[in-house]
Order: C-alpha cells, then structure tokens, then sequence
C-alpha cells in the first residue's frame, strides 16, 4: 500500500509541477500560485563606453546627450535605463587620481603638504585640532589648494581658508 501512496504523491507532484509552469520547491510554488511565476522582463540595454579625461570630451559627450535627447523615443530609452553610460577604465583611473580630498586628522599643515596637495590637486580637510601654519596658508593661498576646518559639530565641513 506504501508504495501505491508513494506513486500517487509522485504522480501528483508531477501534475502540480506541469501545472505551475515547471515550479518545483516551496518558493517557486508560492510565486507560481502568486501569478509572479514569470520573471519580469528588464529592458535590453545598450552600453556606451565613454572617455571623460578632458574638458573637450565632457562637452563632446554633453551634445551626444543633448542630440540623443531630441529624439522622444532615445529620451525615453535613456529615462529607462536601455540606454547607459559607462566610464572606461581610463577614465576611472584618471578620475581616482585627480578628484579627491586629503584628511589632516591632527598634527600641522606645513608648507610641503600644501605642496603636496597642489601636486595630486587635493583639497584639505583638516579636523579641528590641527594646526595650519602661517606659512602653509600662504602656500594654500599662491597656489590655489582650498583649506576645510572641520567645524565643532563632527563630520559637518565648516569654513573655508584661503
């Protein structure tokens, strides 16, 4: 008698599995019987590597935007994400060398570290009890690195030194 009970349970599974679109455990059961048994269709998209390591590129790139834009149907390719830009590599590596801020946590600013982040193109966070020298800040001021004190309420950026 088991081994009746056992083809039927089999027989039964088999139907219920033909029947749900091929779910088989618990979870795809459940999303099945939900009416989510298909899986939503994302859109086809269409990557475009992009080279953003001078301004003529930016302002090459902004009027592919703006002429891709004119167009309703791209707009709306774009809006939705099947249209999408990637930086390539390049670009990644030259955007990790040049944007970036340095973090003076204590100690003095001197002179060489305002060289310093007039050499990598950093701006100066510093916290709030560093000290900038007299000199450093003059250093700052002849070749053009932006000094950010920290203020008193901590990870708000307070003023600027010039």
């Amino acid at each position: 008698m088991s081994t009746d009970n056992e083809i039927l349970r089999s027989l039964v599974r088999e139907a219920l599995r033909d029947a749900l679109g091929g779910a088989s455990g618990a979870s795809e059961i459940a999303k099945a019987l939900s009416g989510n048994s298909m899986p939503s269709q994302k859109p086809a998209q269409v990557v475009e590597l992009v080279s953003l390591t001078s301004d003529a590129q930016v302002q090459s790139f902004v009027h592919r935007i703006l002429d891709l834009a004119a167009d309703g149907k791209t707009l709306r390719a774009l809006r939705q994400g099947e249209l999408v830009f990637q930086l390539t590599e390049q670009s990644k590596a030259s955007v990790a060398e040049t944007s970036g801020t340095t973090r003076v946590e204590k100690g003095a600013v001197t002179e060489s570290t305002i060289r310093k982040a007039a050499e990598s193109g950093s701006t100066l966070i510093v916290g709030r009890k560093v000290v900038v020298t007299s000199l450093a800040r003059d250093k700052a001021r002849d070749l053009g690195v932006t000094i950010i004190r920290e203020s008193q309420q901590d990870n708000q950026k307070g003023s600027v030194m010039r």
